[in-house]
């Protein structure tokens, strides 16, 4: 996942940088420091969410009864196989702030999946769930969604004890990160090549322009953007010199769905 962030790294990395904010930050660090700190910072924000979705499916795959749901706002359905009911789920990898959107999405998108339900003359009862793996201690019922603690939803999931499905899901998590790849430190470091060239205030200066990235982000591209053209081919010649394996350019200034500054 991070090897994809190369050809985008000015829209995901140098695009969101915040020419006040993290000018203040970082203080009179020097570009090669400022650069591992904005590819650190991203590198976490892109694991935890990776984290977010490998749960998700932990928990789908590894139900014998669990399914991923059509439904919009609804990430899982389960059906009781001894009594008919519906069990739809709105899945959090963990506790957030304010969930009352959350909550009304999963009431909204519940409702709709109960009429198709219904639709097919299921008789069985239809309930919802806002269901967070990690970090919820205690089950909860309020205005018509169950919100199950998350040792409860481990457990509703893998059709175990309570106590067997913990082990069971830190068993599956602690044996994928054997699976993890190790080489994301390659793509990292390339990351770091690329945004430390491409901030020098010139090719071998150790100073972080600031001003260029305060024209950036803030003015017209036409500002920036022939500048911005030679500080790319500049980052990209440094990468080239450096081995790393060639990529491809195709969705190198792709729209990004994320693109608010850091």
């Amino acid at each position: 996942m991070i090897g994809k962030a190369i050809p985008k790294y000015r829209n995901i990395i140098i695009g969101r940088i915040n020419p006040f904010v993290r000018r203040v930050e970082f203080g009179g660090m020097d570009v090669t420091a400022c650069s591992d700190r904005l590819v650190e910072d991203y590198a976490r924000r892109n694991f935890v969410t990776a984290g977010g979705w490998a749960l998700e499916s932990m928990a789908i795959d590894g139900s014998p009864t669990a399914q991923k749901s059509a439904t919009p706002g609804v990430d899982a359905q389960r059906v009781d196989p001894l009594t008919g009911d519906y069990h739809l789920y709105a899945l959090k990898s963990g506790t957030v702030t304010r969930n009352s959107d959350i909550i009304a999405s999963i009431k909204q998108n519940g409702r709709k999946a109960e009429k198709l339900i219904r639709q097919n003359r299921s008789s069985g009862t239809v309930h919802l769930n806002y269901s967070v793996l990690t970090g919820k201690g205690e089950s909860t019922f309020e205005d018509g969604v169950h919100r199950p603690s998350s040792a409860e939803t481990w457990s509703q999931m893998f059709d175990l004890p309570q106590e067997q499905a913990l082990e069971l899901a830190l068993a599956i998590a602690a044996e994928a990160g054997k699976l993890v790849r190790h080489d994301a430190s390659v793509h990292i470091n390339a990351l770091r090549l690329l945004v430390a060239t491409y901030l020098q205030t010139e090719e071998g200066s150790d100073q972080m322009d600031w001003e260029f990235i305060a024209r950036r982000t803030m003015q017209p591209k036409s500002a920036w953007k022939d500048e911005d053209s030679e500080r790319h081919k500049r980052a990209l010649a440094a990468l080239n010199a450096s081995g790393y394996e060639p990529y491809s350019e195709g969705d190198e200034d792709a729209a990004d769905p994320e693109s608010e500054a850091d």
